[in-house]
């Protein structure tokens, strides 16, 4: 610990002199955001010797910041008095500010060893980089991510005894809301707070959502014993099915973004029957699966608020111990060919069946999970479980749970007896560990000490708990060119890359056109597929494919569509990025006087407008006779203005 503390000393004031003296970003000695950071502080014309902390609040300051935070802090402060309970040992103080950077309540100790806390985190003190430079809350602020800032990292001299970690919260409408933070005096000692402080935010953030009310109440996860957590992705609707308001974790796991037309309403999010949402509403759907558009399947449970009557209360009690009706799910998406050279994959199953870690690079849509899931299928631990686990879609501060699960009572609202995390689960078969490359720097240290020890506990837990997993990891990115970035660990880079296999793209694979032929019989299923026409065949092919394989399946999925009732697959059944590209003609060369050149958008208007007019006005049943998912008609309907 001694040496990792003066490691960690030594690398921080290398990187403070290159900086500061020489004018220098010391990259590889100081993370990118506190570099940042420190460029802002600089920008905002402070200083390290400057004293900007310790002052007086005024008390006019101080009410006008209570009176604006109120309901802030009401969702807020049950979570910080468990956290102060539960960290009460390591002499934290626990903070929340508000968007602007304002202290709206501190839960500080008294004694030597909260020296300086109750001075510095009064209530309607700025905690903004621009008034005090680079510390935890304000870094969060700016950069809207956990954070761990400690000792020298801090900007100023005045606050670098103190250490601190910090957890950005967002509001209902996915707006940044504040920051939850702890900050100690740093005695070296790792930082190992972020996730009890991420699962207190997620806590806070679905107080704030109990807060609208609305008619119905979603939960809903890829893991079912995760839904009666703080880590459930939760939603709030109105009785027209209007979304009023979402958590952080919801909006990561469906991608929602904030815009400035609002949320979508539930039947633009999930791809089930039209029906499911009246159900849910009325309390006669209380659990089941929904879909995305990407046919990502989630457990969901439904909690419907309008149920006035204690017979309905009874009902959908009954319901839920039944376990509810579950809904079908849409088509199953196509499964992408690998396209891994023979002895490169010849290579990777040899490695991977002696328990040699396997790592697969490439781009977006190029088949990384189908290509893990063939190494796992064709291996000895083919009878074991495949897990895998997105290091990019999960919040930093939430990873370990995922990873390595949580005891009975480590959290609020947490699973009665705790929940097995993602390594526990794959015990006995293969851990896949997509876009390892975006995973938080600070805890790559940790999934380096699991993969050296091959043991691991959960959250709250002292039980250590054996790993036997075989990994796969994939990434993207440039794990070598992360790696001389400062972004990821050299250690965990070559722990992790025992054979490393790259996928091409696309645009690269000199089996284009007989991957297009099997793909194409196979979005057609049992049925007999068009041919493509000579021109169309060199649109694909001439065509540098961006997205890959998973790009490739849904063009021929929409041409597939378009040309239901012609013999054969032509340019103007494929969509504009594509056409466009190469000056190709969209004109329809059918005989047919109404389709005649016309454009693509043209003919897909045309097409969504026979289809809305054959089923009387039902998107569902619009969606089904185009072979299309609900979500993806909804969003046609709205470009083309025919949604009321």
């Amino acid at each position: 610990m001694g040496e990792q503390l003066a490691s960690f000393e030594a690398r921080l004031e290398q990187g403070r002199r290159q900086f500061f003296e020489r004018g220098q970003a010391p990259t590889g000695l100081v993370s990118p955001p506190i570099i940042r950071s420190w460029e802002r502080s600089l920008e905002h014309g402070l200083h390290t010797t400057d004293r900007r902390v310790m002052g007086p609040v005024s008390r006019q300051q101080e009410q006008a910041v209570t009176e604006h935070n109120q309901r802030l802090v009401a969702c807020a402060l049950p979570e910080m008095e468990r956290l102060r309970t539960m960290m009460a040992r390591g002499n934290w103080g626990i903070v929340c500010t508000d968007p602007d950077g304002m202290v709206v309540k501190a839960l500080c100790g008294t004694g030597t060893s909260f020296d300086g806390l109750n001075q510095i985190f009064q209530v309607g003190r700025s905690i903004l980089e621009a008034d005090i430079g680079t510390n935890g809350l304000g870094c969060a602020l700016i950069e809207r991510q956990p954070l761990v800032i400690r000792a020298a990292e801090h900007f100023l001299d005045e606050i670098r005894p103190f250490a601190c970690a910090s957890v950005p919260l967002f509001d209902p409408a996915g707006q940044l809301a504040g920051i939850l933070d702890a900050t100690r005096h740093c005695d070296g000692s790792p930082i190992t707070v972020l996730e009890p402080l991420a699962i207190a935010a997620r806590a806070i953030e679905n107080r704030m959502l109990d807060d609208l009310g609305g008619a119905l109440r979603l939960c809903f996860h890829t893991r079912s014993e995760l839904l009666a957590t703080p880590l459930a992705g939760v939603m709030v609707f109105d009785e027209g099915g209007q979304l009023l308001g979402a958590n952080q974790t919801a909006r990561q796991l469906l991608q929602l973004v904030p815009t400035r037309d609002g949320d979508p309403d539930f039947a633009r999010i999930f791809d089930c029957p039209a029906e499911t949402f009246t159900q849910a509403l009325s309390g006669r759907l209380v659990q089941g699966t929904l879909w995305n558009d990407d046919g990502l399947g989630f457990e969901a449970r439904f909690e419907a608020r309008n149920q006035g009557t204690l017979l309905a209360r009874i009902s959908s009690a009954v319901r839920t111990l039944r376990s509810g009706d579950v809904l079908q799910p849409a088509a199953t998406p196509p499964v992408d060919t690998d396209g891994v050279a023979g002895r490169a994959l010849h290579i990777a199953r040899r490695a991977f069946e002696r328990d040699i870690p396997v790592l697969i690079n490439g781009e977006t849509g190029t088949g990384k999970e189908v290509l893990a899931r063939r190494l796992h299928d064709e291996s000895d631990r083919a009878a074991g479980p495949f897990v895998a686990i997105n290091c990019s879609s999960l919040p930093a501060g939430l990873i370990e749970s995922e990873f390595f699960g949580y005891e009975d009572g480590a959290f609020t609202g947490g699973r009665r007896g705790g929940a097995p995390g993602k390594f526990e689960l794959a015990r006995g078969g293969t851990l896949f560990l997509d876009e390892i490359g975006d995973m938080p720097l600070e805890l790559q240290g940790r999934l380096l000490r699991v993969l050296q020890e091959r043991n691991f506990t959960r959250l709250g837990g002292a039980r250590p708990i054996r790993f036997d997993a075989r990994i796969i990891t994939a990434t993207h990115r440039s794990l070598e060119g992360r790696v001389a970035e400062g972004l990821f660990r050299e250690d965990l880079y070559y722990r992790i890359k025992g054979v490393k296999v790259c996928l091409p793209a696309l645009r690269d694979r000199a089996d284009r056109a007989a991957l297009i032929g099997s793909m194409l019989a196979r979005e057609a299923g049992s049925a007999t597929p068009p041919q493509l026409s000579d021109e169309a065949m060199q649109t694909l092919m001439d065509y540098p494919w961006p997205g890959n394989i998973r790009q490739l399946g849904h063009v021929l999925r929409l041409a597939l569509t378009l040309a239901e009732d012609d013999t054969a697959i032509r340019p103007e059944h494929l969509p504009e990025e594509l056409t466009e590209r190469f000056g190709r003609s969209a004109a329809l060369s059918s005989t047919r006087p109404d389709v005649r050149n016309m454009c693509l958008r043209e003919l897909e208007l045309e097409a969504v407008r026979g289809a809305m007019a054959r089923c009387g006005g039902n998107v569902s049943a619009a969606a089904r006779s185009l072979k299309v998912a609900r979500a993806t008609l909804y969003r046609k309907l709205k470009q083309f203005g025919m949604l009321n």
